[in-house]
This record gives structure tokens, C-alpha cells and sequence, in this order.
């Protein structure tokens, strides 16, 4: 019970585990070459025992550690990959195939990411033992408070096209080049442009954002492009007291006795600002890391033809005398566009106690001893956790105003600043025109985080959390259906015989039995979609779906009435925002459904288990054993995944109109092409599953052990698994009833679900050998290696196949992937795993040389943006460390991290014949820490 690989038990140093009195200490001082700073460590013990003559032995122990911990990760990112048709693409000729319908496989652009890390933790640790003059008594007590946080910063520049499918292409190579691409239609490299020459934006930005056909129009244009400054603190309080009794009742009789109680609470802040400008991108993945160059959306058109913008507003360029080859840095450029926030409050408690007996007999059988005990836990969970919010600020799409761009709306510039690209990976991946792109500075999004609100345009809705109405008191941020309450009781009891044979062939082993019984109460609540709209029309026009012929009607009466001049001022004015919020056209059904309404859950379930168990071990010869083992076990579901919650959502809305596809060369006039309608394509959701059943394994191993010399050892041993229940993600559609409606619809929800039945089997390999019989100095080298297979079958991943999930055919969510869900390994499982250490012990010195390797394995079925299957590949790393006892109390030593300043690579499979392609390439720090030690 508690793993099915295992389960490790932490043994924390008590006053009893030394002869007096101990004073340690320890520091280190930790660099990144990354994060270019350092950072310090430091941990004191004192510890000691006092004789009580008569009344027996006493001994304490308090121990303090302060830490803290920086570091930086850069990475680089293909947007997802879509499948669109070879014959309108430049450089695609060789793929179009004898139909014209032949396909190549293209990145929407790439992303950029910079992450600072700053971790701080603060232990103590006390601990108070007794112990009787004749030793039959043992009584400890614990106390471990530990106080740890983490807090980040995310610097990024993201795509924001959209993906669209085949024959509605947005990605396209600049005019006049052209994409290359590998012999199966892979891109590889070229110059990425917005190839739709219609719509980029609302008419209230056309100074700043142009279309095709206005004067100085370009056919192509660069994308939107988001500068993310993203702040996420997270702070965590454990505290653990426990009691332990140990009591030798007679000579054959061993009583230990229990009690332990944690208490838990955790804090998590995280909002993320956006800037946002228009760009395009050089991209090119052949390489072992992809390079991308970000540039300005003109492409050099408005540099070469200065008068053609010689009036107007125009971002980057008017009265600037440098062009645009200082776009990136220029606030003109930029418009503040959405915000997101989340936050979470929550507190868990445990406690936790067991009785344990052990007779021995006293018999020439071969029966030893006689172990059972019982045992009860609860550990009660409450989260306060809300989704992500993301909302507009100032978009570009919005036709109530013009975005809000940086140098217009009132917002103090020292409020945003310049990030420098130019060591971005270690320079020559991120190629930026003047290395600097603008982002909202971190101490601004920290503002918000503290209760500051960022300027919004008339076209911005974005409401923080804390905002909202109806929160609770305690905190003012959550509403009742985001407060979850978990329960668990867990009672067990067990029997375990031990045994051993002395004779010519000598063996030992045990056998047991173990029943649990598991209960589970989860509280909680299902959260509607909120499609409520963000901008109401007037009272007259409320009550029904919106429809073009309605609003025409009425702008005709304002017109009539001498309220706008004309059709285009009556849409344009701030006051008629809700004439483009889609919320407004949806049917009855759609509205009453979606109402933000919150509804309240409560599911018990309970669980019985029988886990056997056996163990044998036989010593074959002096230098030769054999192990076998036999049990069934348990693991339980994290508590997180058996929350009561369910969240509802939709794909995104889409709005029917008279003209779905203007054309340039005659865009439709004002008033021409209003939303007819709109509808929800379809509902989605997330959530727990408080009916979650613990995952099962039947086990058995077998392991041979060869001890060839007094520090050397060769083993090997197979291994196999029965698995049942395993924990898979997974979706199902379920219906669902509006509480203050009584409207029905179905929702395909996704949660951690149970899957069918698999198996594993492996064997691994391990060799271990001290070389004492080389000549003085190398008699202190050493070596040890382990490599382990592992062949996982038969075990579902996900249980939606691609013609059933929610964004199958939607143009900003389908990437046009499809492989099936019955090709893909059991997720988190490589299947070749090696390690191997260098050892050197001699004259006072300690030295490692440590090199792990992993093969690729399955992060996801499905990664959220590519739609694809998504492997973490192939990495290793090299660590190392060197000390030195400088006498019998100090020890002082260097150690090293990611010496081979490995990447962490990510892969897509993009189809069932296994084509791929990268997804992301990472680096963090190389760590140095200079190390002292002192013991006395």
C-alpha cells in the first residue's frame, strides 16, 4: 500500500543515533552560469544525550536550515504544427501529388521563453528521546516545521495567429521566398508572413494596423505577437508532529506504538501581462537547436517607401528618423492587450497512528517471528483554487476603441521595460533587431497581484477574480464553487510470518497478508459556462438573440433620430460595444445554459483491498543469492485528481455572417456584414473524479546477486507487472442540468479516469566493484552501473479518439493531427535507463563522476496547443563532485550539475505512419557549489 515501484521511508538523524554530544555544520554557496548569480545555503545541528542514572537516558536534537536558490531557463518553442495542402505554398511544388491534394506539415512560428527562479526555504527540526536504564523502553518525539517558497518570473514572446486548417492557411512564406522542407513534406526553414490579406484587426486601429487595400496596404503582414510578463508566487507551510513508542514488553514480545498529525497550507499568486505587437519570423529547425529571427510586420517595405506613411500614426516610424530598424524597442509599436490571473488558498491536515506487535518464537522450526498490526489515517484536504481568467485589456480586435497602445493610454512608463534577448540559449538562437522586445515590468504585474488595477480601452472586459461579486469573506477571491473539500479515511490491518532455514541450504523470507479499507467523502461544485455578455444591449433589445436585421433596424432609428451621422459612427461608438459581442446572438438554449451559475456536489465511494504478499531469499552459495518476490499492491490516486469540481467551458464561439471571406479588393461597407448569429460549437469541461479507484499491481521479481569480491557485486534481476486501474487522463461526455435554468446540455469533460488492464516487465542490470587490487594511489577507484529495460503494454492512455473531442474542424483549435491513441506507450516510462558513477575513496579524498541517461518517453496523449502526442526525448546528464577531509571535524568540496549543460528536448507525432517533429528545446544552469562541512 502507498506505490506500486516501491515505497521509501525517510529516516531523519535523532539525538540516540550518536554515542554524545554532536555540533554540526554545513554551507554551500551555489552558481548558475545561467542566472549569472549565486546564492547561499547553511544547516546547524547541535544534538546530545544526558545520563539520568536510575531513571535512564535522555537526548535531544534541534537542527536549522536556510536556503536559498536561484536559477534561469531559456527555451525555444515551435507553435504547433499544421497540415495544410502543398499547392499554396511556396517551396511545397515536389508535395502537391497527382490530385493536388497533397499535404506538408508546417509551424504556425515559434515561441520564446525566459524563466527566473528564485526559491527560498527555511527548516527546523527538534526531536526529544527516553529511554529506561534496562533498554526495554523507547519514547521519541518530533517536531519538522519546514517554511518554502517559490517564486517566478516568465519573460516570453508568443504567436497569436491562430491555427486554421487545410485550405484556410494563415502561416505563409514572404513574397518572393520560399519554405524548405525535408523528403516527407516536414518544414525546415523559411520566412513566416500572415498570408490573409483581410482581416487583422477592428477598424478603430486602422492607423497603426493595415489592411490590404488602404492606401500603403501591404497583401502580407506580420502576425500578433504577445510579450509576456508572467509572476507566479507560491508559498508552503508543513509543520509535522509525531510520537513514537517502542516497548520490549517481554523477551519475545515487541510492542511500537504511533501517532503523528501534519498540518499543510499553500499560497499561489499568478498573473501574467501581455503586450502584444505585429511581427513576422525567420525560422529554421534544421539544426540541433532551432535559430528564430523576429521581424518588424512591414518587412522592410515602409523603410523603402518613407512616403507612403508620411502621415498617420504609424507604430515604429512617424518622426522617427530610425525607421523601423528600432521597432521592437519603440513603445509606438506596442499595444497592451490581456491579462490573466489565478489563485489558490488552501489547507490540509493528517493524522495518522498505528499499533505494531512482534512475537518471536522460540522453536527449531522454521517459522522466526510473528509481526501484525493495525492502523488509521484521515487526512482532510480544503482548496481554494480558481481557472485561469485570461481577459482583454486593450485588443486589437476590438471595434468599441483603438488597442491600447503603449504611448497613448495613461499608464506610467516606468511601468514596462526593455528585456535583452541578446544572450537568450547563449546567444545566436533568438535574433531580435536591437535584442530588446518591451514587457510589463515584474514590480507592475506584482502591483496586481497586490490589488493594483491595469488600464483598460473601451474594448478591455477583463475582470481579476478578486474583482467579481459574491467572494467569500476570509479571502475575497473565491466563489462557493471553487472552495473543494476532500476526505479520506484509510483503516488497515495485517499479518506477516517470518521465517528461515540454517541448514545446508540457508534461506529466509516472509509472508504476509494486508486488508485496507478506504473511505472517501469529496465536497464540491460544477461552475457553468459564463457566457453572460461583457457589454448588454439596450433594454429594449434585451430578452432575445441578437440578430443583423434587429441591429440594423435600430441604428436606423438612431441615425433617424439625429444620434449618429451615419452607420459607420453609430457601430464605432463606444456605447455600442455590445453590436460585436457574440454573447449576445446565442439562442435561449445556449444563454440558459451557460449562465455562470455555480452548483453544489457531494460523491462517497469506499474501497476494499486484499494485498498478499511473499518474499524468499536463498543463499546458493557463499557468494551467490537468489530473491523472489511476490505481492500485490496499491497506489493511491493523488488528491488532487479525486476533487469534486467540474469546470464547464466551450470551444470557441463562432458568429455567422453575410460575408465570411471579404474580399480585399471590396471589403464589404459599413454595416454590410453584422453577426447574423452566433453559436457554441460545443461544451467542454475539466474537473476531478471522486469515484477515482486506487491503481493495482500483481508483482513478481526474481533477482540473482553475485558478491565476486569484498567490495564487489554483479546483479541481476527481472521484474513484472500486472497493472489494473491504471490512472490515465480521459474525457466522457455527461450530461448536465442548469441549477437556476433547468437547461440540459452535454459536455465532453475531461479528468484523471481508471483504465483497462497492462503489463510490465523488466530487468535490470547492476555492477558495482571497488578496484582494491591496484597499486597505491588507484587502489581507491571504484565504479558502479545500472541499466534497466522496461517493455510496457496494453495500458489505454486516453479514452477520446479524435473524431469525438470538442475541437475536431475548429479553425483556431485543430492542428489537423491524428494518431491513434492505440500506438502510444504507458505515459512517463523510458524504456532504457542507464547510470553510471566514477568512484574515488583514498587519503581523505571522495570524488563522483556521475553520467545518468534516460531514453524519450510519453509526456501526454495530447498536448493542449499541437493536439499531438508529445515525448520527452532521449537526455543525459553528467554531475560530479570532489572532497577533501581536511582533518577528522572539516570537509570542504566542490560539486557540479549538468556538467554536459544537457538540453531537454520535446518531440510531436504528428501522424499513425510516425512522422515528428521537435516541440521545444530547453537549457538551464550548470551549477558549481563550493561546499564546507564540519562535524564535532
Amino acid at each position: 500500500e502507498g506505490g506500486i515501484g516501491g515505497t521509501v521511508s525517510l529516516r531523519t538523524r535523532k539525538p540516540f543515533d550518536s554515542e554524545g554530544r554532536v555540533i554540526a555544520f554545513g554551507g554551500d554557496y551555489s552558481y548558475g552560469d545561467v542566472a549569472e548569480k549565486g546564492s547561499p545555503t547553511f544547516s546547524g545541528l547541535y544534538s546530545d544525550r544526558i545520563d539520568l542514572a536510575e531513571k535512564g537516558e535522555i537526548g535531544f536534537l534541534v537542527n536549522y536550515a536556510n536556503s536559498q536558490l536561484y536559477g534561469e531557463s531559456h527555451g525555444i518553442q515551435s507553435d504547433a504544427y499544421v497540415q495544410t495542402y502543398a499547392r499554396d505554398i511556396a517551396g511545397a511544388e515536389a508535395f502537391t501529388g497527382a490530385d493536388n491534394n497533397g499535404t506538408v506539415w508546417i509551424p504556425n512560428a515559434s515561441n520564446l521563453l525566459k524563466k527566473f527562479d528564485d526559491r527560498k526555504r527555511e527548516g527546523f527540526a527538534s526531536t526529544l528521546q527516553w529511554e529506561n536504564e534496562d533498554e526495554t523502553l523507547l519514547a521519541t518525539m518530533q517536531y519538522i516545521r519546514s517554511d518554502a517558497s517559490l517564486s517566478w518570473h516568465e519573460q516570453a514572446v508568443k504567436y497569436q495567429g491562430g491555427y486554421y486548417n487545410l485550405d484556410n492557411r494563415r502561416t505563409r512564406a514572404l513574397e518572393g521566398t520560399e519554405f524548405e522542407f525535408d523528403d516527407n513534406g516536414l518544414f525546415g526553414s523559411g520566412t513566416m508572413v500572415q498570408g490573409v490579406d483581410g482581416w487583422r484587426a477592428a477598424d478603430g486601429n486602422n492607423d497603426r494596423v493595415i489592411r490590404s487595400w488602404e492606401s500603403g496596404g501591404r497583401p502580407q503582414f506580420g502576425y500578433p505577437y504577445q510579450f509576456d510578463s508572467r509572476v507566479k508566487q507560491t508559498d508552503t507551510l508543513v509543520e509535522d508532529l509525531s510520537f513514537n513508542l517502542e516497548w520490549m514488553a517481554t523477551d519475545a514480545l515487541e510492542l511500537e506504538a504511533d501517532v503523528q498529525y501534519i498540518k499543510a497550507k499553500t499560497r499561489d499568486d499568478d498573473v501574467v501581462l501581455h503586450t502584444a505587437a505585429f511581427a513576422g519570423q525567420a525560422y529554421d529547425v534544421t539544426g540541433n537547436t532551432p535559430t528564430m529571427t523576429l521581424i518588424e510586420p512591414y518587412f522592410g517595405y515602409r523603410d523603402a517607401n518613407p512616403d507612403v506613411y508620411a502621415e498617420g500614426n504609424y507604430p515604429g516610424f512617424t518622426g522617427d528618423p530610425a525607421g523601423d530598424s528600432n521597432y521592437f524597442q519603440d513603445p509606438t509599436s506596442y499595444f497592451l492587450r490581456s491579462a490573466m490571473d489565478h489563485w489558490e488558498r488552501s489547507e490540509g491536515d493528517s493524522f495518522a497512528t498505528r499499533l505494531d506487535a512482534t512475537y518471536h518464537l522460540d522453536s527449531d522450526g522454521i517459522f522466526t517471528s510473528v509481526q501484525s498490526g493495525v492502523r488509521y489515517a484521515k487526512r482532510e484536504q480544503t482548496v481554494r483554487s480558481t481557472s485561469y481568467n485570461w481577459g482583454p485589456l486593450g485588443p486589437e480586435y476590438s471595434s468599441a476603441a483603438p488597442a491600447g497602445w503603449l504611448d497613448t493610454i495613461p499608464v506610467d512608463a516606468s511601468n514596462f521595460e526593455l528585456v535583452d534577448w541578446s544572450d537568450f540559449h547563449g546567444g545566436g538562437i533568438a535574433n531580435i533587431p536591437g535584442n530588446q522586445t518591451i514587457h510589463a515590468t515584474e514590480a507592475y504585474v506584482r502591483s496586481i497581484i497586490a490589488g493594483a488595477r491595469p488600464y483598460m480601452t473601451a474594448g478591455g472586459s477583463w475582470e481579476p477574480y478578486p474583482d467579481r461579486p459574491g467572494v467569500d469573506d476570509k479571502y475575497g477571491i473565491f466563489t462557493p464553487g471553487e472552495v473543494n473539500l476532500t476526505t479520506e479515511e484509510n483503516k488497515a490491518i495485517y499479518l506477516r510470518v517470518n521465517f528461515e532455514g540454517t541448514g545446508d541450504l540457508r534461506y529466509s523470507g516472509n509472508i504476509g497478508l494486508r486488508y485496507v479499507q478506504l473511505d472517501r467523502q469529496a465536497d464540491g461544485a460544477v461552475t457553468f459556462p459564463d457566457l453572460v455578455p461583457d457589454f448588454m444591449p439596450p433594454e429594449a433589445l434585451q430578452g432575445a438573440p441578437l440578430t443583423a436585421e434587429i441591429v440594423t433596424d435600430w441604428l436606423n432609428d438612431q441615425i433617424n433620430a439625429g444620434n449618429y451621422a451615419d452607420i459607420e459612427e453609430a457601430i464605432e461608438a463606444e456605447e455600442n460595444r455590445w453590436i460585436g459581442d457574440q454573447r449576445n446572438y446565442l439562442s435561449d438554449a445556449e444563454r440558459n445554459f451557460g449562465n455562470d451559475a455555480e452548483e453544489r456536489l457531494s460523491a462517497e465511494t469506499d474501497f476494499d483491498m486484499l494485498l498478499p504478499s511473499f518474499n524468499l531469499k536463498i543463499e546458493v552459495a557463499d557468494d551467490l543469492i537468489t530473491r523472489f518476490a511476490f505481492s500485490k499492491a496499491v497506489a493511491l490516486p493523488d488528491m488532487s485528481d479525486i476533487r469534486n469540481r467540474a469546470t464547464l467551458g466551450t470551444e470557441s464561439i463562432q458568429a455567422i455572417r453575410p460575408i465570411s471571406n471579404p474580399d480585399p479588393e471590396n471589403p464589404p461597407e459599413p454595416g454590410e456584414n453584422l453577426i447574423q448569429s452566433a453559436y457554441v460549437p460545443a461544451w467542454t469541461g475539466s474537473g476531478g473524479n471522486p469515484f477515482l479507484k486506487p491503481m493495482e499491481s500483481t508483482q513478481y521479481d526474481l533477482a540473482l546477486e553475485w558478491y565476486f569480491a569484498e567490495v564487489g557485486q554483479l546483479s541481476v534481476t527481472y521484474f513484472h507487472k500486472d497493472l489494473k486501474n491504471y490512472f490515465i487522463q480521459g474525457a466522457a461526455v455527461q450530461e448536465y442540468t442548469n441549477p437556476t435554468t433547468g437547461q440540459v446540455q452535454s459536455a465532453l469533460v475531461n479528468s484523471t479516469t481508471n483504465g483497462g488492464k497492462g503489463k510490465m516487465d523488466g530487468v535490470e542490470i547492476a555492477y558495482q566493484q571497488f578496484y582494491d587490487m591496484l597499486p597505491a594511489p588507484w587502489d581507491g577507484l571504484g565504479v558502479q552501473a545500472t541499466y534497466t529495460y522496461i517493455d510496457a503494454s496494453g495500458v489505454p492512455n486516453n479514452e477520446v479518439d479524435v473524431e469525438d473531442e470538442s475541437w475536431l474542424g475548429d479553425d483556431f483549435t485543430d492542428t489537423g493531427i491524428r494518431v491513434s491513441l492505440d500506438n502510444v506507450p504507458l505515459q512517463g516510462q523510458s524504456k532504457h535507463t542507464a547510470n553510471i558513477v566514477a568512484m574515488y575513496e583514498k587519503n581523505g579524498w571522495s570524488a563522483r563522476l556521475a553520467y545518468n541517461w534516460r531514453s524519450r518517453y510519453l509526456l501526454t496523449t495530447r498536448d493542449v496547443i499541437s493536439k499531438a502526442p508529445l515525448y520527452y526525448n532521449d537526455i543525459g546528464q553528467l554531475d560530479g563532485s570532489i572532497f577533501y577531509n581536511w582533518n577528522e571535524n572539516v570537509t570542504v568540496g566542490i560539486q557540479g550539475t549538468n556538467l554536459t549543460n544537457s538540453q531537454s528536448e520535446t518531440i510531436m507525432v504528428l501522424n499513425n505512419e510516425g512522422q515528428e517533429a521537435g516541440r521545444s528545446w530547453f537549457k538551464s544552469d550548470r551549477r558549481l557549489a563550493f561546499v564546507i562541512r564540519a562535524n564535532f
